[in-house]
This record gives C-alpha cells, structure tokens and sequence, in this order.
C-alpha cells in the first residue's frame, strides 16, 4: 500500500511540473511501464548456483591436471632395466586398495613417480556401510568405486602378490582363482587370463590389510560368513532371504523352522553390533510385513567373549547398546566362547562353566579378530623374525618404513609402529636437558627439553600441560628449595612416559591417516628425475609453506573420534580423546540416540569418495526410507 502511495505522489509531483510543456502524458507513460516491470526473482540463487558451478569446475580441472591419466596404461620395463634412474621416473608399486593404499595413491606425486597398484579387486569398499549392504538398505554399487576413477593417475594390475624378493626389488605376482568365473552360470570361458609375472620396483608399499582371525576354532571357515568384501555383504544378503523363504515353506516342521529364524553374529565390536542392529531393523520394519506370520519366531544372538559389547567404547555407550539391543530383542551371550561352527549348529561354553552348549541355527556371521595375510608372513620370514618379532603384522618406524628393510614401507592393518621410547637412550636424554651440566635437571630446563623433543616422542603429550609438568617434576625431584631432577628421577619420568604408548587401533581411521602421510612424504622426497608442471610445483610450494611432507616428520595419528550404528535409527558416538575444548566445555564427547543418528549418517556420508557414491546413498537412504527394503533373492 505505502509503495503504490509513493508511486501516485510521484506521478502528481512529475505530472504538475510537467503539465506546462506538454509532456505530461509522456512521463505518466514512463511511469507506468516502470511500475509495471516485473521483478526478478531467484537472482542471488543463480548467483550462487553460477558461483557453485564455476568452483566445482575450476576444482575438478585442477585436480585432473595435477593427476593426469598415465599416456599407456600397461606397465612397460617390469625389471626396471631399460633406463637407469636419471632418465625416468622412479617406480612405487603399492599392494592393495583399501584405506590406506588409496589415501597414499591420492597424494602421491605423479610426475615424480610412476604409481602401480597391485590388487586382486580393481575397486575400492566403503567397508563401514558392508553391514548396511547386507540388508539392501544400501546398494552394493553404492559402496564400490573402480580404482581407476579414484585415482586415476595410477597404472592398475589386476592380480595378487604372492612373493617378494627384498635384496633384488622384485614382487611375484600369479594370477588369480582359475575357479572364479564372469557369470552366475558355471561355465568356462576364456576372458580370465593371467599370466604369472614379476615387477620391479624402487619404492614399495605394503598395504594389503589383513584377513579374518578363527582362532583356530572347527567349522568357521566352511559354515560361517565373514564381513570384510563386498561378495560377503551379498552372500549375506541372499542367505538371510534364503532362510526366511524356506521357513516361510508348507513343508517345514515347527524345529526346522526355529532352527531357520535363528541369526548368530559372533563378536560385539561395530562390525558385529552393527550387523546385528541392521537385521533387527530389516526383520522389524520390512520382513514383519512380508512374513506376518512367521515374524515373531525370529530370533537374533550375539555371542562375545568379553562382558561387554563396543568394549573399546566408553562404558556409557556399551551399557546403552545392551538396553537398546534388548527393545529390539536381540539377546547378547556376553562371557560366551564359540567352540565350534557346524552346518547347523554352533558349540558355545560360557566363562567358568565345562558344559558345552548347542544353539541351532540356520546364519552365523563371524566378526572378530584379524591376522596376517600369507604376503605379510612372507616378508617377515624373508627379513628375519628376530627383527620381525610381532606375529599381527609388520613391525615399521615412525616413519612407516619396515624395520629390516630398504624402501619397503607399511600401513594399515597389516602393520605396527615400533614406537621410540625415551628409556632407551637415558643417558643422551638426560645430558641433552641438563643444559648447565650441574648434573640435575631444573623445572625450565626440563620444560624446554618436553619441547624440544615433543614431535619426537609424542608419549611427551602427557606433560604438555604445564601444570601437569610442574607435578610429576615436584613428584619425582623433591619440594626443595632448588628441586632438580637427578638421573634416576629423570629415568623414572621418562618411563612414565613411555608408559602412555599405545598400539594403533586396526581401523580405517588409522590407515587412512597413514596412508596420507606416507604419500605425502614420499612426494616430498627428492629424486633423479621429475617432470615439469607448473601447477604441482605450486602445490609443493604451498605444502612447503604448511609444513606438510616434512622429512623429520614422525607420523602422528590424530583420533576423530568412533562411531557406530546400534539399531532402531540410533547410534553412538565415543568422541574421547579428539582434543577438541569444546566438546569438553559443553560435555559432549560421548553421544548416544537417534541425533547422534544423523550425525553418523552426515560422516559417512562426507567420507564417501566420489560424488557418484554420494548421490547413490543419498538415493539408497530416500528410497529405503519410502519404499522399504528390497527382499528379493539375486
């Protein structure tokens, strides 16, 4: 009303000082057609839109410059024998394409090295959502990406490394199961041929994981199912309906249908946690729907050895997973040791009891335990196990290089970080803080020394701290009036330390963090031969600036936090230890329900590594959601 208001008393004011040449007409027409424009709308979201687009673009054509596609994708010169070093570039072969080979290959520096992967699976897993694929809640497509669109500046081998010769450079590769066939028939054809071979290498990267742990238990291996690949999350997924159809037959007796709707999952970390919760979750939203009759027979077991499920969780979130499990009636065998897996059966012992018990039941999902592939024990036998001495994997330094061995480096699962310890070196540590040579360590001297030396022993985070410093120095030197700490006291400090060191946990947090620092550093290294680029030496100046790929630079794993998915759109979330003051302040480093829900979606959602995949579980989530699961048998 105001606006048309403002408008007439122009018009008035234009018109009457208009009227005396004659143009009064003329300027009311102008008038009129100016308020008569319409407005543009939607302008700033185009804005915004034509920004994104243009960012997104501009993204995506650096990135594709800074890892061009290699010109032949075959690997010429396997023994490396044709050219010496300074006329080509150096050759990293890196065995695998999980978490960790792919975060090394997408920082590794393609015109200084020419990157060859060597895997038995040409893709990528997004092992985390297996158990969502073993339901249908996602997709299997949705969780896989070809290595050759991850990374695309890497020259990929299909095949499997079975040997290793560390003094001449050289891997074995033998092709893989002749038994493996390119349909669901059972034919023979020609398309899977591969020769055996040897590749050289100059610099090699072990990171090939680690395979299921049975701990020598009767049966696992050919009753039960594991949950690492993407063909186990499908065999899974069609034996779950392959029970629920044969319960569902006329011809059933009351037991064998029992035995049918009883599901085991043996271990209680997430991986097993979270499978459970999932088929609780397809039994109770989707199946109850397409087995009216028989859903209430069905019956869900977790079986762990310890007293606790998610016991590497804060106690808050294993009590609330057990509370929650209970509403979705899934019955936790904590204390509970499986003895042996048979075909419809499994034999469990219960903690301080001999009596052997027998659970029937038709799927048993085996989700604990880790240990070395053959390639790894391999190597270790090769190095020597005097020096190889830890049977869960490869023993490497703070730089991730393995002990024993020239330019072989090791991440991930199938390898441990022997850690520096400040007590074997006392006597070097001590005369290098005592500064004045008094023969005693003084508060500021040994405050200036926990500085100095923090990068290099991260077990000195535990005094970084002033006042923690200043109360284990009064502990350990006295409360004099010149407390100092002697060599023995200085022993005693520098133990406690070493104390704090830990085991890195075996998760794809961990090889991910490791595998980006390894590539990294090795792009930082100089070599003999690099071919021009102008944006890649822009990009080595700016890491430069950021401290990034520094040679001295021990790797230093930073914890994000743990997540996992416990059923009936709820999850937990043990953020303790991720340094952040403001999960302190506001007491938010253990979360549990359906927001931490969202958050554990909105995490995996953002570790996807495509925008393919991530439209994909978008679409996987809104079509479960609105259509509910698929329950067919494929």
């Amino acid at each position: 009303f105001l606006s048309f208001k403002m408008i007439g008393r122009s018009v008035f004011r234009l018109g009457r000082s208009a009227k005396s040449n004659g143009n009064f007409r003329r300027m009311s027409e102008e008038v009129a057609k100016e308020v008569a424009k319409p407005k543009r709308k939607g302008r700033w979201g185009l804005k915004f839109m034509g920004v994104g687009a243009v960012v997104a673009g501009g993204y995506y054509a650096v990135d594709a410059a800074l890892h061009p596609r290699p010109a032949r994708e075959i690997v010429q010169d396997l023994l490396l024998k044709g050219s010496d070093l300074k006329n080509r570039k150096e050759r990293i072969v890196v065995l695998g394409t999980g978490w960790g080979a792919v975060a090394c290959m997408a920082k590794l520096d393609p015109f200084k090295y020419e990157i060859v992967c060597v895997s038995p699976r040409n893709y990528f897993v997004m092992t985390p959502l297996l158990p969502s694929v073993t339901v249908g809640t996602v997709e299997p497509r949705t969780v896989v990406e070809s290595i050759r669109n991850v990374c695309p500046h890497v020259k990929f081998v299909e095949a499997e490394c079975t040997g290793l010769d560390h003094t001449k450079k050289t891997i074995s590769v033998t092709p893989l199961d002749e038994k493996m066939t390119s349909s669901s028939r059972a034919i023979k054809d020609s398309t899977r041929t591969r020769p055996a071979f040897e590749i050289g290498y100059d610099k090699l990267v072990v990171a090939v994981g680690a395979e299921n742990n049975t701990f020598g238990t009767p049966g696992v291996y050919e009753h039960a199912h594991f949950l690492k690949e993407i063909v186990d999350a499908r065999r899974i997924r069609a034996a779950v309906i392959d029970a629920f159809e044969s319960a569902c037959n006329p011809g059933q007796t009351d037991a064998e249908r029992q035995r049918l709707l009883n599901f085991v999952v043996v271990g209680g970390g997430p991986t097993g946690v979270e499978f459970a919760a999932e088929l609780a979750d397809l039994v109770h939203q989707d199946l109850q729907a397409t087995f009216p009759q028989i859903k209430n027979q069905v019956k869900i077991q977790l079986v762990e050895a310890m007293e606790t499920v998610l016991s590497m969780f804060d106690k808050r979130i294993s009590e609330y997973t057990e509370q929650n499990f209970k509403r979705e009636s899934i019955d936790v065998l904590s204390n509970t040791f499986v003895k042996e897996v048979r075909e419809r059966e499994i034999i469990i012992q219960r903690k301080g009891s001999k009596t052997l018990e027998s659970i029937p039941c038709s799927l048993v999902v085996w989700a604990t335990g880790i240990k070395c592939r053959p390639i790894v024990n391999k190597l270790r036998e090769a190095i020597g196990l005097k020096i190889q001495n830890n049977f869960r994997g490869l023993l490497t330094d703070e730089f991730l290089e393995v002990v024993g061995c020239k330019d072989i480096y090791s991440l991930g699962d199938c390898a441990t970080i022997v850690p520096k310890t400040l007590a074997s070196n006392i006597q070097a540590m001590f005369d290098e803080a005592d500064v004045d040579r008094d023969g005693g360590v003084s508060l500021s001297e040994f405050k200036a020394w926990t500085e100095n030396k923090i990068n290099e022993y991260p077990q000195l985070q535990f005094l970084a701290n002033t006042d923690q410093m200043a109360e284990k120095f009064k502990k350990f030197a006295g409360r004099g009036s010149d407390p100092k700490l002697k060599i023995d006291a200085f022993k005693k400090v520098c133990d406690e330390a070493d104390r704090t060191l830990r085991a890195l946990p075996a998760t794809a947090q961990v090889a991910a963090q490791e595998g980006k620092y390894l590539g990294q550093r090795l792009s930082s290294m100089p070599t003999s031969y690099e071919e021009s680029s102008v944006l890649n030496t822009l990009k080595k100046q700016l890491w430069a600036l950021q401290g990034i790929g520094r040679l001295d630079k021990p790797f230093d794993y930073m914890h994000m936090g743990s997540l996992a998915y416990i059923g009936a759109d709820s999850a937990a979330a043990d953020l303790t230890g991720t340094k952040s003051s403001l999960l302190d302040f506001f007491n938010l480093n253990v979360m549990t329900g359906k927001g931490t829900f969202l958050l554990w979606r909105g995490f995996y959602l953002s570790e996807q590594c495509t925008t393919r995949t991530k439209l994909l579980l978008v679409f996987d989530w809104l079509k479960a959601m609105a259509f509910g699961r698929d329950v067919s048998r494929y």
